[in-house]
């Protein structure tokens, strides 16, 4: 083992591994991967001389774009401290990836350990800054993690999350400008197989003008919270647009004791937002609603709310729901509210919502319908009822032929 570097003979080591990287193209493929493990104190250059995590901006300068940089899973856990800012990145066709792995190399979950205790927020993991583009992460396992395990705080492109873990975070991935910066837009991104429990906030936040994007196959659970800041397992906010989620499951994200109204809600989009779709997604256990979408043409395709104050909260104009499936909402908060409970609420003024295929199943004949203002109308094609009668809710049902009209009464 090499002795310990300082930090600037650090530096020294990685600024030649770029030049040797750089010369003529010669450079093997094994020049371009290096090596941390929780212990380090080397260059990165071989598992003998694995760098440590805390050089983690050096190395993502050095690699250069197309290498790669492994943690090793199985020698201990890495402590983040403060966490880590990344200003450098890959490029569109050769992105930079950090991952777990063992020491022979297999994929292997590294496990990152935060700060977060008690009622202390706790720091965030890696923060990107500006230059930070087309970075990959994988097979990275956080515990006790502040606002955002992985937190975008500058424009950012090409970010890649996925088969990643968390227990105990504030939010796993969030997206607000840092100090220096007035947007943080994050564009062509994917976020892909991760799962988590005893989230405080959020599962993520998307923000300002971001775009593009794709969340496929994650899950998170809620841990409530009493009485604070509104929990959202994920929401959408600003102008955020062209996002797709697939497959993803919400849980639990609850708002105890929020005075007289108890919020939280699975899934969010904001009235700013744009082209948003939600695929076979499942949204369980929220204080407030399990869809809570006020985006105009929002699109819910098979997807199943259930056990939720509202299951599906819809404010903005020309929404679809195709084949979605609404379950049992439970009335959880102030008593006061009881009368708010609902399959499907409609906000928007003279909003019009296509639903077609709807099934109902409800144990309580719970109303179907209710409308805050009185200019909106659903249109209904085809639905199946489970209930112990037909509760439609305060609302007129004009039936032409294959379609149906429901207004507020």
């Amino acid at each position: 083992m090499p002795a310990p570097l300082s930090s600037v003979s650090r530096r020294a080591v990685l600024a030649g591994l770029t030049t040797t990287v750089a010369l003529g193209g010669q450079a093997r493929a094994a020049d371009r991967t290096l090596y941390v493990s929780p212990h380090g104190s080397g260059d990165g250059s071989s598992w003998r001389s694995a760098a440590n995590l805390h050089d983690i901006a050096q190395l993502v300068a050095s690699v250069g774009a197309g290498g790669e940089i492994l943690l090793a899973a199985d020698q201990g856990e890495y402590a983040i401290g403060e966490g880590f800012d990344v200003e450098a990145g890959g490029s569109e066709r050769k992105p930079i990836r950090i991952r777990g792995v063992n020491r022979a190399g297999a994929p292997m979950p590294a496990i990152l350990r935060g700060n977060r205790r008690g009622r202390f927020v706790g720091d965030e993991g890696f923060r990107l800054l500006r230059g930070a583009n087309y970075l990959s992460f994988s097979q990275l396992s956080f515990r006790d993690v502040g606002n955002g395990c992985i937190h975008v705080g500058a424009p950012t492109a090409g970010l890649t999350i996925e088969d990643c873990a968390f227990d105990n975070v504030y939010r796993f991935l969030e997206n607000t400008a840092n100090e220096h910066e007035r947007d943080a837009s994050l564009t062509n991104f994917a976020v892909r197989r991760c799962t988590g429990a005893r989230v405080e906030r959020g599962f993520l936040r998307i923000r300002y003008s971001s775009s593009n994007g794709v969340i496929e196959d994650c899950s998170a659970q809620g841990r409530a919270n009493r009485g604070g800041s509104i929990p959202e397992g994920c929401a959408l906010d600003d102008h955020a647009s062209n996002i797709a989620y697939r497959r993803c499951v919400m849980e639990n994200f609850q708002q105890w004791r929020g005075l007289e109204y108890w919020n939280g809600d699975g899934f969010s989009d904001e009235d700013g937002n744009s082209n948003i779709r939600y695929e076979e997604c499942r949204a369980r256990g929220s204080t407030d609603g399990g869809f809570d979408c006020k985006s105009d043409n929002v699109v819910l395709e098979n997807c199943v709310s259930e056990g939720n104050k509202r299951n599906f909260r819809i404010w903005g104009d020309r929404p679809t729901l195709t084949s979605c499936t609404s379950r049992n909402p439970v009335m959880r908060g102030n008593p006061l509210q009881q009368g708010d409970v609902c399959h499907i609420w409609i906000g928007g003024e003279d909003a019009r919502i296509s639903i077609s295929d709807l099934t109902v199943e409800d144990s309580n004949a719970t109303p179907i319908f209710e409308f805050d203002e009185d200019g909106a109308a659903v249109e209904l094609s085809g639905s199946s009822l489970h209930t112990p009668r037909e509760n439609w809710g305060r609302v007129r049902i004009d039936r032409q032929g294959a379609r149906t009209i429901i207004q507020p009464n």
